[in-house]
């Protein structure tokens, strides 16, 4: 074989074939014998099934293609997310048929495969979401749609994702102090730092990448927090900040960890440093850092709409109850001890002031015959 096949490289014992496609990378190992064509053929497999091609005019990619090119949709959010899931669709159910062919059945094999495949029912539930509107979008409401009276996974099941404040400092507490940048120069790690800002502020990994120096007001002791694109979208808002997350900013800003990284690598870092504080099976992972802030303030101020504010949730977010979760038990029993103790007042109260029940005094019997007789007279 020639030194050199493009998309083909040699990897231990065997081949690696590998193209890149919208931004995605597409790989596949091969044994050594295996032959260029075959790696070849692979690779124009993939092209072929995930690659930009025309779509014939009528079919299913078409109609797709000017689904998502309508304003309506192409200045969603999600529009990327949407694009996916519908490419995953066209790949499944075919590019050049008609839309009008697709029936029920086919998409609910679809739905069980995917399911089968162990994915989580979030995703298949978003994935049906976006064939389902554009079916709506193509036939209205009251038009064909394949999708309906198929398997509807359950799209959220609120869980509670809290840790203990001890348990998640001794986590953090286990990450590496510092880094090594050059031969004999060591930094402290930007890690640890980006993961105690995120302990004592509860933002999202995601909106910490976002944040620059001008955003933090020392003195004040507020963070300014950019609009946030997730979901319905929460617009900018003042983020109060605890002595606790005052010293974690100004750590960060003095070793210069404003802006962009990489939030996978902040999240394998806190996980590899939660399976040594809590063992090789534990599931705590760095959004937990989130959950268990709210979970907290849950417990402090009974308040949603206080949580939700502060985690930066737009207004009734039916969201927030999630990361109030870990804070019900401890939540409840103090409801019922207020109760008992409200109602043992009162019970106090009523003793003090209740009327005697003690029995008036019977009449004298002689005076009580002299009442009888002249009863008798009248």
């Amino acid at each position: 074989m020639p030194r050199r096949l493009l998309g083909i490289r040699r990897k231990q014992n065997g081949w690696q074939a590998l193209i890149r496609i919208k931004g995605q990378l597409h790989q596949k190992y091969f044994p050594l014998e295996t032959p260029p064509d075959q790696m070849r053929a692979w690779r124009e497999e993939q092209l072929r099934l995930y690659g930009e091609r025309p779509a014939a005019p009528g079919s299913f990619a078409a109609n797709v293609r000017a689904y998502l090119e309508k304003p309506a949709i192409a200045m969603m959010p999600s529009i990327k997310q949407r694009t996916a899931h519908l490419e995953l669709w066209l790949v499944a159910l075919g590019r050049d048929r008609t839309a009008a062919s697709i029936t029920r059945e086919e998409i609910e094999a679809v739905l069980q495969r995917w399911l089968w495949q162990k994915l989580s029912p979030v995703t298949v539930y978003h994935r049906r979401t976006a064939l389902r509107s554009f079916f709506v979008m193509m036939n209205g409401a009251e038009g064909y749609n394949p999708v309906t009276g198929t398997t509807k996974p359950k799209h959220w099941l609120p869980t509670d994702r809290s840790v203990d404040f001890a348990t998640l400092q001794r986590i953090i507490d286990t990450m590496p102090r510092e880094r090594s940048t050059r031969p004999g120069l060591r930094e402290p790690s930007l890690a640890r730092l980006r993961a105690r800002v995120l302990l004592h502020t509860g933002m999202p990994p995601g909106e910490l990448l976002k944040l620059r120096p001008q955003h933090f007001d020392r003195e004040a002791a507020r963070l300014r927090m950019p609009w946030r694109d997730k979901g319905q979208g929460t617009p900018a808002y003042v983020l109060p900040l605890s002595a606790e997350a005052v010293a974690a900013l100004v750590a960060l800003d003095a070793a210069n960890g404003w802006g962009a990284f990489a939030v996978g690598r902040l999240s394998l870092a806190f996980r590899r440093a939660a399976r040594r504080v809590l063992g090789k099976a534990t599931t705590v992972r760095l959004y937990d850092l989130r959950h268990s802030l709210g979970a907290d303030l849950y417990r402090r101020t009974r308040d949603l709409a206080t949580v939700g504010r502060l985690l930066g949730h737009v207004e009734g977010s039916v969201v927030t109850a999630q990361y109030a979760r870990g804070a019900h038990t401890a939540v409840d029993a103090a409801a019922i001890a207020a109760v008992s103790a409200d109602r043992a007042a009162q019970v106090a109260q009523l003793a003090r002031v209740a009327p005697s029940t003690k029995l008036p005094r019977k009449l004298p019997r002689r005076r009580k015959r002299r009442v009888i007789k002249h009863l008798r007279v009248v």
